[in-house]
């Protein structure tokens, strides 16, 4: 005969992924055989499905029941669903228990089984008076429901329901029924309670507990404070039913995070309003939060299409990779400087602060800012709409449907500058107050000189360095940063395309400069703040070295590599290896190199290799060597040496790579499990193999990880949609494999399938 159940646990798959997941997984491995699990599919996606569904397989306790909507049906009403099934005296509905830990929850049930209190609330103190609940509610103070345990067997069974018409703090609300016929007492939780544990309730969870204490209150002048708080609330909020309503409420619900609510309301005002300008923008960013990234990008096209209000018709049009007519600009303002910064991914917050102090530095009778939206999967595009109705610094806009790249953006924003000097700078840099005046003054200051730029506080330019000791206010130099510099805005001055996304564009650009004679100068007596590797580190691209490599060898391809082409002279086999050097691409190497190992590489050589006695340093360069030139025969004679030598993390990534192609997981295993630097490359790779072989129980979580760390890596988007094409949900597929199209078209071109939209 089976335990009788203490306590049941209610799971919905409201919360938040990473917190959902966690949950699972920790009440799944509890040991206790008193506990029962109710999970609720509240019409999650295919992949959340199949979480649930390996999670509770993998699980030794039999006491999981699943139930699953094929529509959502809200929090409410799956609640409701799951205490009709529920058999504990004992009632928890978490929607996330950070650092849960069983022994203290077995204490505590222990405690709540020998004391017949109503429900007891995790450390929150609640509100005593009904205004205060409802002032609790709009501040953020009031528990959620991971924070009560509820004891079914003192609540009477009617009143015992939770709103169906709240979207948050359904146990709050539940609470605030009880809590005058009932006892209830505070208690220690038995997780973490995070500091954002209690949500704000929106403003209609707001008035849904102010009806809530008018139906349940009796006292006559309660009852009127009730009513006078629902009357402001309505004329605070403009509660008519207006087109100017529906607008506001929208516009609330995204502010309040609540995106699918948000785009309720604005779907039922376009249905009335089918062409109204500002409800198509509402509309874009609530399907940007929401990473419906297609219907947004259709959307933005036809809102450039679309004839804009009389008030709007002065501002400046976004087409997708192209700049629109440029708007004329009032005769007292003649631009000196034109400001070009390139933004993409989730760039916002970095983009807000360098305006903070762009705006101090920048003279508004002189300035334009010229900003490059690449295709960003943030609120970007919300924001720098509030910028151009402001119209801080003549503020222009150029979006790209796809990301081009650095190099791409500036020549986009050079070609549409006004000014004759153009200051070219990242989203993550703040300048200082003194920094436009003093780099146009020495960018101007010869005819020779094509680019200035300033101190870095993080560079690898020696000449920009904090820390050289130097008394010349002016210093030449042979490159600059990319991330901050002044040119002279001169027609022959472009960036070289094709090194697409990062890496390299910038060295090129100063080559191409020093090459027609110019000079670049850097000003010593300015200093700018970088927050070096911010947007690389975003997208990712640590986890993309073939990046770097191919720009590499694009680079010295263009400028003149005189790495050898035969191998030379040596005291030994690797001293020879060493001496010739490995490709500027390791992972597509050019021939003639690939030839000049391979012919090296006689029988006779080959032996002497092999029965050779090496030390680590020359195994590692032998093995290294053997890998690129994809001598596999040998190289697998060597790697068994391998077994009692630590290689480099650099040595170990492109063994990865070299099997990883060849589809030899089983090798790419051996060197992933072989690192010892944590690197996160090593995850994508592990996330890859995953992918590939359909093992989405471990692939999702270990997705949800990166994506926490890099959220705008396109590879990691393009993964996801593998996963949801494998599953079948083709829908979610094509959103996801439009991402990684806008964040990297070059590696991930756009599927017709994929990003149907006609421009």
């Amino acid at each position: 005969m089976k335990d009788s159940i203490l306590l049941s646990i209610i799971v919905t798959t409201h919360a938040k992924t990473e917190h959902f997941n966690t949950l699972l997984e920790n009440i799944l491995a509890f040991q206790s055989s008193r506990y029962e699990l109710i999970v609720i599919n509240d019409g999650a996606d295919v992949v959340t499905q199949q979480f649930i569904e390996r999670a509770a397989k993998k699980s030794d306790n039999d006491r999981v029941y699943i139930f699953d909507h094929a529509e959502p049906a809200g929090r409410g009403a799956s609640l409701n669903e799951a205490l009709v099934h529920v058999s504990g005296s004992l009632v928890w509905a978490p929607l996330r228990a950070d650092r849960l830990n069983e022994s203290l929850l077995n204490e505590a049930i222990r405690k709540f089984k020998a004391d017949p209190a109503a429900f007891w609330i995790l450390d929150y103190n609640l509100p005593s008076e009904p205004a205060e609940w409802v002032s609790a509610a709009d501040e953020g103070d009031l528990p959620d429901d991971s924070c009560i345990v509820w004891n079914r067997n003192v609540i009477q069974q009617e009143q015992f329901f939770f709103n169906p018409f709240l979207d948050r703090l359904h146990g709050a609300e539940l609470v605030y029924r009880l809590r005058e016929s009932n006892v209830w007492y505070k208690t220690d939780p038995f997780f973490v309670v995070a500091d954002d544990q209690s949500p704000r309730a929106s403003h209609l969870d707001i008035q849904e507990f102010l009806f809530t204490s008018l139906r349940y209150q009796k006292d006559t002048e309660l009852r009127k404070q009730v009513i006078g708080e629902l009357g402001d609330l309505d004329s605070r909020e403009q509660r008519q039913v207006t087109d100017d309503e529906f607008l506001l409420q929208a516009r609330q619900l995204l502010r309040q995070g609540d995106a699918k609510r948000s785009l309720e309301m604005i779907e039922k005002f376009l249905k009335r309003n089918p062409d109204h300008h500002e409800g198509l923008r509402i509309k874009v960013t609530v399907l940007e939060k929401l990473r419906r990234h297609v219907e947004a990008a259709e959307l933005k096209y036809n809102l450039q299409k679309q004839p804009k209000p009389a008030e709007e018709q002065a501002e400046l049009e976004l087409i997708p990779e192209q700049q629109a007519e440029k708007t004329p600009l009032p005769k007292e303002i003649q631009i000196e400087t034109s400001v070009v910064i390139p933004t993409t991914g989730h760039g916002k917050n970095l983009l807000e602060r360098a305006m903070v102090h762009l705006e101090k530095a920048a003279d508004p009778s002189a300035t334009e800012v010229i900003v490059i939206d690449n295709a960003s999967i943030d609120d970007t595009f919300d924001y720098l709409e509030q910028l151009r109705e402001a119209n801080f610094l003549n503020i222009r806009v150029i979006t790209n449907s796809s990301n081009r790249g650095f190099a791409a953006s500036v020549n986009q924003g050079l070609d549409a500058a006004e000014g004759d000097t153009v200051l070219v700078m990242h989203n993550d840099v703040k300048l200082q107050p003194d920094t436009i005046r003093m780099l146009r003054k020495a960018v101007l200051q010869s005819e020779r000189t094509a680019v200035a730029a300033p101190v870095v506080s993080e560079t690898a330019v020696k000449a920009q360095s904090k820390n050289l000791d130097t008394d010349e206010p002016l210093l030449k130099t042979e490159r600059v940063d990319s991330c901050c510099f002044m040119m002279k805005n001169e027609p022959d001055l472009r960036f070289d395309e094709e090194y697409r996304l990062c890496f390299f564009e910038i060295e090129d650009f100063c080559r191409q400069l020093k090459k027609q004679g110019r000079e670049l100068v850097v000003v010593r007596d300015t200093v700018v703040e970088h927050q070096r590797g911010s947007t690389l580190n975003m997208l990712g691209l640590e986890l993309s070295p073939d990046l770097k490599w191919k720009n590499r060898a694009l680079f010295y391809k263009k400028w003149g590599n005189r790495k050898t082409l035969e191998v030379p002279d040596g005291n030994s086999h690797p001293d020879r290896f060493l001496k010739l050097g490995a490709p500027d691409n390791p992972m597509d190497p050019d021939q003639a190199w690939v030839d000049a190992v391979k012919a090296y590489l006689t029988n006779e050589v080959k032996t002497e290799i092999t029965r050779g006695s090496w030390s680590e340093d020359e195994l590692l360069t032998i093995v290294l060597t053997l890998l690129i030139a994809d001598e596999r025969e040998l190289l697998r004679t060597m790697e068994d040496k391998l077994e009692n030598i630590n290689p480099d993390r650099t040595l170990l990534i492109l063994f990865v790579y070299f099997y990883f192609q060849k589809n030899i997981f089983s090798r790419c295993a051996h060197y992933i499990d072989m690192d010892e630097s944590g690197h996160p490359i090593f995850d994508l790779f592990r996330l890859k193999m995953l992918v590939a072989d359909k093992e989405f129980d471990d692939a999702v979580p270990l997705l949800n990880k990166l994506l926490d760390e890099f959220p705008s890596n396109p590879e990691l988007f393009h993964l996801a949609g593998d996963m949801y094409e494998k599953s079948g949900e083709t829908g979610e597929a094509k959103s996801f494999f439009a991402m990684a199209n806008q964040l990297d078209p070059y590696r991930f071109p756009s599927k017709n399938e994929a990003f149907d939209i006609s421009l």
